[in-house]
């Protein structure tokens, strides 16, 4: 059983990795996008580039809080272990 709910976990993981950077990119690109059409200006590749920035750094976020929240978890199983 502990099994499958790492399994679960992880493919949770993976798919909250892919919606946060192509949420990230996809929405400072249509930003960028609709600014370079409504004001005739050339901010797509900025925007574009900031989506992506702002994608990796919401996919570390994630990957360093899974490691901690994993971790904390491996604490805690050592502690039952050892008061039993």
């Amino acid at each position: 059983m502990k099994n499958r709910h790492t399994i679960l976990k992880m493919i949770s993981l993976i798919t909250q990795l892919g919606i946060t950077m192509l949420t990230s990119i996809f929405l400072c690109m249509f930003i960028g996008l609709w600014i370079d059409r409504k004001f005739s200006t050339h901010f797509f590749i900025p925007f574009l580039l900031l989506g992506i920035a702002g994608g990796f750094r919401g996919v570390y976020t994630l990957v360093v809080n899974a490691n901690k929240d994993e971790k904390e978890s491996d604490d805690d199983q050592e502690e039952i272990k050892e008061h039993e």
